[in-house]
């Protein structure tokens, strides 16, 4: 059995990261608030965004078909969390990724990787594949803070560098859920919204969608329309990216929240635990002492 020492030892270790847990899971839990109020703002401007999109689309192809290269090579864009301690949210998303990409060498010689996060530099360095950029964004981001990601999609796209280019990341549905999911950034059409509607599970219309009540039957477009539509898919682009990194830090302190949340449960029922064995260690050393006094009275007494 423990001796008394080491059990209060543990106790106090255990309560230090109760404090500590708790401590991150108040943190995650005030992160989390503020920034679901920003995605659901982002949200609502993202719908009104697809909304005058479509009225443009209905008088000018926005989604002309695009000649995939010869090469055939993918870029995955790979939103991931720069710290730990929140639960398996990061390799639910690699996983995901790995059972597409990772069947032999030749499907990975032909993925390259840009990572946001230091998880996904760390996981994709380590298995092999080819990373070609990364970035670290802060909790409290704001829009040019993903201006290097930007300024390097727009100079592969202009290359032709690419055939396929996904976004990767993890989308917040609830508190407790978070969909990792895989869409199309490039080529981008009405497919590509359809599928991602159906990776996220919600019962949602594209067609409502990308509806207007407004009705336009007059539509002026300057100076061209290959600017035009080079201008709308830019910034649709930037914006389906800014809507992902806001739902993947939203899934990170939902996930962290949960994390510290179980964490904190588990240390407070390991302390009671610890408190029990250190009472029946107690008791066990007082009842051991009195029979060592008992004992040596009685031998006294036996040679009086």
């Amino acid at each position: 059995m423990a001796t008394m020492k080491h059990i209060k030892a543990q106790i106090k270790s255990v309560a230090n990261l109760k404090k500590m847990t708790r401590a991150l899971e108040v943190v995650s839990t005030v992160k989390l608030q503020k920034i679901k109020h920003k995605t659901e703002q982002y949200r609502n401007f993202f719908h009104e965004f697809l909304s005058i999109a479509k009225i443009v689309h209905d008088k000018v192809d926005l989604f002309p078909e695009t000649k995939k290269m010869a090469s055939g090579k993918t870029l995955l864009i790979v939103l991931s969390t720069d710290k730990g301690l929140c639960g398996p949210i990061n390799s639910k998303l690699f996983k995901t990724i790995f059972a597409e990409y990772a069947e032999s060498k030749d499907v990975r010689k032909s993925v390259d990787v840009f990572c946001v996060g230091k998880k996904s530099l760390d996981f994709f360095v380590r298995t092999g594949f080819s990373t070609v950029g990364t970035l670290q964004v802060k909790d409290d981001f704001e829009g040019t803070d993903l201006s290097p990601l930007y300024t390097f999609l727009s100079d592969v796209m202009t290359k032709n560098m690419y055939s396929n280019i996904k976004v990767c990341f993890n989308y917040f549905q609830n508190a407790i859920k978070q969909t990792p999911v895989m869409v199309d950034l490039f080529p981008f059409n009405k497919a590509s919204i359809d599928q991602f509607i159906e990776q996220i599970d919600v019962d949602v219309n594209v067609d409502q969608y990308l509806s207007s009540t407004k009705k336009h039957t007059d539509l002026a477009i300057e100076p061209s329309v290959e600017c035009m539509r080079k201008e709308i898919m830019s910034q649709f682009m930037q914006h389906l990216i800014y809507g992902a990194v806001l739902q993947n830090k939203a899934g990170e302190f939902s996930a962290r929240m949960i994390a510290m949340k179980n964490a904190k449960d588990n240390a407070t029922g390991l302390m009671k635990d610890l408190k029990l064995q250190f009472n029946k260690a107690r008791q066990s050393a007082i009842t051991q002492e009195i029979s060592e006094i008992v004992s040596a009275k009685m031998a006294i007494e036996s040679f009086n």
